[in-house]
C-alpha cells in the first residue's frame, strides 16, 4: 500500500479505492473483530456518539462498515428518525443489511469525499473510527467539508476515533496491546486478508485536536469540542454548523 507521505509519523497515504478494498476483503468478519478486539467496549463508545445527537432525527453515518452506528441511530423510534449508512464497500454494506432487526436504515454505496445528497440534507453526521481512514486516503478535508454542507444549519457533525490515551501509563499498555494482541485478533480472524500494521499505525498518524479545530472552521463548522473518553482510547470530536 504504497503512496506519498501524508506528513503524519510516517504514514503514507493511498488511494481511497485500495483503502475501499481492504476492509471489503475484512467485511465478512469485521464485526466480530470490531468486538473482540475493543474487548466489547465498541458498543459503549457508539452510545457515545448517539447521546450527542439528542434533537437529530435525520442523521447520516460516514463509513457505516457493518452498520452497527447506523442501526443504533435507526432505533430511536421515539425521535422518529431516519438514518442513511454510507460506505464505499459494497461488502460491507452487504453485511450492514444483515445486521439488525426492525425498520432498517437506508444504505447508500458512495464515498465520503463526494456525498450523494442535497445541502442541508441532514440534522447530523456522524461516523465511527473513520477519520483514520479519510486522512491515509487524503480524502479528510474534502469528507469534512461536504459533510458540512450536506448539514442544515445547526446540525451537528460527531466523529468518534481511536486514539492514543492521555495518561503515559495507559499510552504503554496501549502501545503493547496494539503490537501483540491486536495483530493476534486479527491474524485468528482474517489469516492472509489481515492489513499487518494499517490499524496502529493509522492511529498514531492522527494528528492533534489543534489540527481538527483548524479543519473544522475551515470547512464553516463552529463550536469545536475535542473530548477524549475512556482514558483516550477513543475520542469524540464534535463541531456544530
Amino acid at each position: 500500500m504504497g503512496g506519498a507521505s501524508d506528513g503524519s509519523d510516517g504514514m503514507e497515504t493511498v488511494s481511497k479505492e485500495i483503502i475501499g478494498r481492504m476492509f471489503s476483503a475484512l467485511a465478512p468478519r469485521y464485526r466480530w473483530f470490531n468486538r473482540w478486539s475493543s474487548l466489547g467496549m465498541d458498543e459503549a463508545w457508539r452510545r457515545s456518539v448517539v447521546a450527542e445527537l439528542t434533537g437529530c432525527p435525520r442523521v447520516l453515518d460516514l463509513g457505516t462498515g457493518t452498520g452497527d452506528l447506523a442501526w443504533r441511530l435507526q432505533a430511536r423510534r421515539s425521535l422518529k428518525s431516519w438514518t442513511v449508512g454510507l460506505d464505499l464497500s459494497f461488502d460491507m454494506l452487504a453485511q450492514a443489511r444483515a445486521g439488525g432487526d426492525g425498520p432498517s436504515p437506508v444504505w447508500v454505496q458512495g464515498s465520503a469525499d463526494q456525498l450523494p445528497f442535497r445541502s442541508g440534507s441532514f440534522d447530523g453526521v456522524v461516523s465511527a473510527f473513520v477519520l483514520r481512514n479519510l486522512l491515509v486516503g487524503g480524502i479528510l478535508p474534502a469528507a469534512v467539508r461536504d459533510a458540512c454542507r450536506v448539514l442544515r444549519p445547526g446540525g451537528r457533525l460527531v466523529f468518534l476515533d481511536l486514539t492514543r490515551p492521555t495518561k503515559l501509563w495507559m499510552r504503554w499498555g496501549h502501545g503493547i496491546y496494539t503490537r501483540t494482541f491486536l495483530p493476534l485478533f486479527g491474524r485468528i480472524l482474517f489469516g492472509r486478508r489481515w492489513p499487518g500494521s494499517y490499524l496502529a499505525a493509522s492511529i498514531r498518524a492522527l494528528p492533534g485536536p489543534e489540527t481538527f479545530e483548524r479543519l473544522f472552521q475551515e470547512c464553516g463548522l463552529s463550536g469545536f469540542e475535542y473530548r477524549p473518553l475512556w482514558g483516550g482510547l477513543v475520542s469524540l470530536y464534535l463541531g456544530r454548523k
